[in-house]
C-alpha cells in the first residue's frame, strides 16, 4: 500500500490535463483563426476584383482613345504605332519653318514696337512683312538683335522709312 500512497501523492503533483477540454479550446482558436483568415481572403478576393474592373474600365477608355487616334484597327502595340506616327509629323515639320518659332523669334526683341501684317513661308525659306514703329534707328538694333537668333537668320529684304516707323519685308531662313 505505501507504493501506492507514493505513487498516488506523485500523481497529485503533475497537473492533470483533460483532453476534452483542451480539444474544445483548440477547436475554439481554429474557428477564430479560419474566421479571420476567411475575412481576410474575402477583402482581398474583394480588392482584387475591384482593382481588376477598374483595370478594365481604363484599358477599354485608353483603347477608344487610340481608335481615336488610330482608327479601328490599332494593333498590337497603339503607343508604338503613336510614337511613329508622331515622328513622322516631327520630320515633316522639321523639313519647312516653323511658323510659330518663326513669330517666336520675331517678337522676342521688339515687344509691343513691331507689327506684323503678313507671313509666308515656304520649305526653308520665308518672307516676313510688318511696321517697326519708332525711329529708323530703332528699326536697325532690332535687326542687330535679331541677328543674335540662334535658330534663324534674318535678313532684310525690303525697307522703306516712313514718318512714324519703317515699313519692312525681312527674309528668313534656318541656320
Amino acid at each position: 500500500m505505501t507504493h501506492s500512497k507514493t505513487q498516488q501523492g506523485a500523481d497529485s503533483r503533475v497537473p492533470r490535463y483533460r483532453s476534452g477540454k483542451a480539444s474544445r479550446r483548440f477547436l475554439r482558436n481554429l474557428v477564430w483563426v479560419l474566421v479571420v483568415g476567411g475575412l481576410f481572403l474575402a477583402g482581398q478576393g474583394m480588392r482584387y476584383s475591384l482593382n481588376r474592373a477598374q483595370l478594365l474600365e481604363i484599358r477599354e477608355a485608353t483603347d477608344n482613345l487610340y481608335r481615336s487616334v488610330l482608327g479601328p484597327d490599332i494593333g498590337g502595340s497603339p503607343f508604338g504605332r503613336l510614337q511613329f506616327e508622331h515622328g513622322k509629323l516631327t520630320a515633316a515639320s522639321r523639313i519647312g519653318l516653323d511658323p510659330l518659332s518663326v513669330l517666336a523669334a520675331l517678337s522676342r526683341p521688339a515687344g509691343e514696337r513691331v507689327r506684323l501684317d503678313g507671313v509666308t513661308l515656304t520649305g526653308t525659306t520665308g518672307r516676313v512683312r510688318g511696321f517697326f514703329s519708332g525711329p529708323e534707328e530703332g528699326f536697325m538694333d532690332y535687326l542687330e538683335r535679331l541677328s543674335d537668333d540662334d535658330r534663324y537668320l534674318f535678313s532684310v529684304y525690303r525697307s522703306d522709312p516712313l514718318d512714324d516707323g519703317v515699313l519692312f519685308t525681312l527674309t528668313v531662313e534656318p541656320k
